[in-house]
């Protein structure tokens, strides 16, 4: 496997999408986020989703997703969700592709 993990390209692959809707949802049911993504349009239906968050669950999300730590220091106005649901489906996929890596 190559050493640059490009998740555009990644997520073209149905069965690598499949496990990163698969970690998405395992993150999104501990963080009890009552929220299920389907395969087609996932990126726009979490940014849905995050919106409607309180900040006290937001942040319990990012925490699980473990992004970084000025993601989890989001303001509750002006957030960009739709950048925020990227950045969480990119740490996703990165999981995926580091299990995947490490466990070849």
């Amino acid at each position: 496997m190559n050493d640059i993990f490009d998740v555009k390209i990644a997520l073209e692959q149905a069965e690598f999408k499949l496990q990163t809707i698969a970690q998405l949802q395992k993150d999104l049911d501990r963080a009890q986020c009552n929220c299920t993504v389907s395969t087609s349009g996932f990126y726009k239906e979490l940014a849905a989703h995050l919106q409607t968050l309180t900040s006290e669950k937001l942040k319990r999300l990012l925490y699980l997703i473990d992004l970084p730590e000025n993601c989890g220091n989001l303001p509750t106005t002006n957030v960009d969700f739709e950048q925020l649901s990227e950045q969480i489906i990119k740490r996703e996929a990165f999981k995926v592709y580091l299990r995947k890596r490490f466990s070849d």
